[in-house]
């Protein structure tokens, strides 16, 4: 391996015990091996930085950080990438696995090609016991010469993001902001990336994502997990995963989620390298984005009404429990 590796994988994981030997395995174990890993340990409770520094002892292309506390996932998925120091840089997450030549093959492209911005491959849909589910399908027009297309795509299509999992060339990446800690980030990263160039879909289903009750998508917001009686505006949620599970401190945050990303998009076509009229069409491509998801921006409003009021419900609580400490004590 040279001094800089050509490539730089980044893990992010909490809490992986169940799934991160299968994926460490599945990395070091490419057939393509000049690369670091670089793990950022978000305060496990469980065997996790164990693993981790096991592997760390006996393959140098192994880092280990680990965090004081648990900082949360957006806090997480930028730390492996601001360590990163490769030409190229792939996401991990701890429970997924890689086909021993998936990096061979998303880096020959790359190499090939000057223009593929990433690099990625057909997906494969398992259980928590490896048990297959599914071969995922959602063509998309990642691959086309016009920006707009492939931007089209990756706006108004439901897919899953597996793509954020491919190898991507660190000098597009950059350009950007870092990926953002809000709901659908990834998509809105993989949507800008899309506005820079193309992208590559090996043939092959050499990624292997788990389905599992412990995912972010499967993550619900405290104000539905509190098991205390009161009165509610509604039971329902944004789109998942949690505020807080991108940040913890965003617990009792007041936020809108579908109403950000339409902000980010925006963004994304108005700082991206288009000409007037391609910029005039990256606009215009937010209205249907708007109208298909109009009905989860007026959930937005009453699921942000129904916070402040479980913020102020919680405030009253804790000053009820204050005074009683304080009678005690008298």
């Amino acid at each position: 391996m040279s001094s800089t590796p050509l490539l730089s994988i980044g893990l992010f994981v909490y809490n992986g015990e169940p799934f991160i030997r299968k994926a460490l395995d599945s990395l070091l174990g490419q057939t393509f091996r000049d690369f670091e890993l670089i793990i950022s340990d978000n305060a496990s409770t469980d065997r996790t930085a164990e693993i981790c520094l096991e592997n760390a002892a006996v393959d140098p292309r192994v880092r280990v950080y680990q965090a004081d506390r648990n900082m949360g996932a957006g806090w997480n998925v930028r730390r492996v990438y601001f360590l990163a120091t490769g030409k190229y840089f792939k996401w991990a997450a701890c429970d997924d696995v890689c086909e021993l030549t998936f990096i061979e093959r998303c880096v020959e492209a790359l190499e090939r090609d000057p223009e593929l911005v990433v690099a990625h491959a057909k997906t494969q849909v398992v259980d928590e016991n490896g048990k297959f589910l599914e071969d995922y399908e959602w063509p998309l027009a990642t691959d086309s010469p016009r920006p707009l297309r492939r931007f089209r795509d990756l706006l108004l299509n439901d897919h899953m993001c597996y793509q954020i999992f491919g190898v991507m060339r660190m000098e597009t990446l950059k350009k950007l902001p870092p990926q953002g800690s809000y709901v659908n980030s990834d998509g809105v990263l993989l949507a800008q990336m899309g506005l820079l160039g193309r992208f590559y879909e090996a043939p092959e289903r050499l990624f292997i994502s788990t389905r599992h009750l412990g995912q972010s998508s499967k993550s619900l917001p405290s104000r539905i997990k509190v098991k205390k009686r009161r009165f509610r505006l509604t039971n329902r949620h944004g789109t998942l995963p949690s505020p807080e599970w991108w940040d913890p401190a965003h617990a009792k945050a007041i936020t809108f989620p579908e109403w950000r990303q339409l902000k980010e998009y925006s963004l994304s076509v108005w700082n991206a390298p288009l000409r007037s009229t391609q910029r005039l069409g990256g606009f215009l491509l937010l209205g249907p984005w708007t109208v298909k998801h109009f009905r989860r921006m007026m959930k937005d409003l009453l699921i942000a009404a129904d916070q402040v009021l479980y913020n102020w419900q919680m405030s009253r609580v804790s000053a009820a429990e204050f005074t009683r400490a304080e009678e005690k004590s008298a």
